[in-house]
């Protein structure tokens, strides 16, 4: 029995050395070592068997970086937050994670069967499975598509814009296979993406070419039947002149035209878009603008006009230094008033919502296309502006072609109407060809970092960690059972 002394303070404590308490647990632990090390060695002994008769499961993994500042027409060129890459990882992912890629990539599995050109095993997530028995022979697309969202996941890798595409599978082969099928059938999507975004611009110049080149036809044909039955061949040198550069000033004109429908058509697309989500917000958009932001378009169409009136008036003066000087400071004013605009519409983009940008997944989508109808209509503005001044100048320009003689006028109007229609025809050609050339180099904003490669180490289940618990449980639960007999003996 305990005794109990009482200290200065009126405690009291117990006269039995705390080193006893110890000493007594260590003799109970000691008297049941029998049932600690049979614990040990069953908890263990299970743990083993389990583990190795356990399928090992293999990770590959590949590495893909959206190369989003580098790729053309991939990101808004007025990103003034820097957070329409983070959205646009955000979106990448998604698209990664959706069952239309999985599908894809169930599809080209498929089409494979085997895993390797040298091997006759099928791929095993390909095959069908009745009563946990996989069988010899395909399983359907959904099937496949559901085995893989369960066994490949994708992660971005901090401060970068590189996603990691991991895959597992207990075949080593499969789990390599998997990762670089997702990759390669991504990159491909990616590809297509880009590329049909171009091919719509290139397919909208080539119909505009042929009908430019239907109307040059024409107005050759009539110049030419006119001056079969007039018997008129020619102008005088001056009448000439006025007609050669009418007809210049009128071909940049129906340019820009051509260029405002085009845009006017990715506009719309935009706007459709957005629509989906945000039934309302597309005409309020497209109905924004500033003041100050119009005037500065006005002010650089205007010079733009004076430098294309410098071009066409002064044909003979080219390589002129007082013809080359007047051009530089015209584009020096531009390049100033345009370094304005940009400051200026990155203010008013500022303005518009601006709690949108950068918002995760719906709202991020969002401010994405909300940004780029912004633009779009922002370059409309400014090609609208230069149009109107080219008609200003090209009215001014009709006074002096009023003046050519009347004999003259009827021939004047043809050679007018055939030279624009040629000169026309030749800006929309040049515009063609360089939107087939941009088709055809586009390659997309994914690029593959790295590869996956048959893994030889498991990730899974880990023989050091598993044997390690085990018996750490096994040595716990024995001494458990140690102490509780004891502190259930009442002899």
């Amino acid at each position: 029995m305990e005794n109990f002394v009482t200290n200065g303070n009126g405690d009291t404590q117990s006269d039995v050395p705390r080193d006893s308490h110890l000493q007594e647990y260590l003799s109970i632990i000691l008297r049941g070592k029998w049932i600690i090390i049979a614990s040990l060695l069953l908890v263990t002994g299970a743990t083993a068997i389990f583990t190795f008769k356990t399928k090992p499961v293999y990770e590959a993994t590949s590495l893909v970086l959206i190369d989003v500042k580098g790729s053309q027409g991939s990101m808004p060129f007025l990103d003034f937050t820097g957070l329409a890459a983070n959205n646009k990882i955000t979106n990448e992912l998604e698209i990664l994670k959706s069952r239309s890629m999985a599908e894809a990539v169930a599809g080209a599995l498929i089409k494979q069967v085997r895993l390797d050109g040298s091997s006759s095993d099928m791929i095993p997530i390909i095959q069908k499975v009745e009563d946990d028995v996989p069988q010899q022979k395909l399983a359907d697309v959904h099937e496949v598509t559901r085995s893989l969202l369960k066994v490949v996941t994708f992660s971005p890798i901090r401060e970068s814009d590189v996603i990691r595409i991991t895959a597992k599978s207990t075949e080593p082969k499969e789990a390599s296979l998997v990762a670089n099928t997702y990759t390669r059938m991504y990159a491909e999507r990616n590809l297509n993406t880009s590329r049909t975004r171009s091919r719509a611009v290139r397919e909208f110049l080539q119909d505009q070419l042929t009908l430019k080149k239907t109307s040059l036809d024409t107005a050759e044909a009539t110049l030419q039947s006119y001056m079969r039955t007039a018997g008129m061949v020619s102008l005088d040198g001056q009448s000439n002149k006025v007609v050669e550069q009418l007809s210049q000033l009128e071909a940049t004109r129906d340019g820009i035209e051509v260029d405002i429908r085009s845009r006017t058509k990715t506009l719309t697309s935009y706007k459709e878009e957005l629509i989906k989500q945000e039934p309302t917000l597309a005409k309020n958009i497209g109905e924004s603008s500033d003041a100050y932001v119009k005037k500065l378009q006005e002010q650089i169409a205007a010079l733009q006009v004076q430098r294309d009136v410098v071009v066409v008036t002064n044909p003979s003066y080219v390589g002129d230094e007082r013809y080359s000087e007047k051009l530089r400071e015209l584009d020096a004013q531009i390049s100033s008033l345009r370094k304005t605009l940009q400051g200026k519409t990155q203010a008013f983009l500022k303005t518009i919502g601006p709690g949108e940008v950068g918002g995760g997944g719906t709202t991020g989508f969002v401010a994405q296309i909300k940004q780029k109808i912004i633009e779009q209509q922002i370059e409309l503005d400014a090609l609208a502006a230069r149009k109107r001044a080219l008609n200003a100048v090209i009215g001014e320009y009709e006074g002096q072609f009023n003046l050519i003689p009347e004999k003259s006028i009827e021939l004047a109007k043809l050679q007018r109407a055939r030279l624009s229609n040629e000169k026309l025809y030749l800006l929309v050609e040049e515009k063609y060809n360089e939107a087939a050339i941009t088709e055809k180099s586009e390659f997309g904003y994914v690029d593959i970092v790295d590869p996956a490669i048959v893994p030889t180490v498991p990730v899974s289940p880990n023989v050091r960690v598993n044997l390690m618990l085990g018996a750490l449980i096994g040595l716990a639960l024995g001494i458990a059972i140690v102490l509780l007999r004891s502190y259930l003996d009442v002899r």
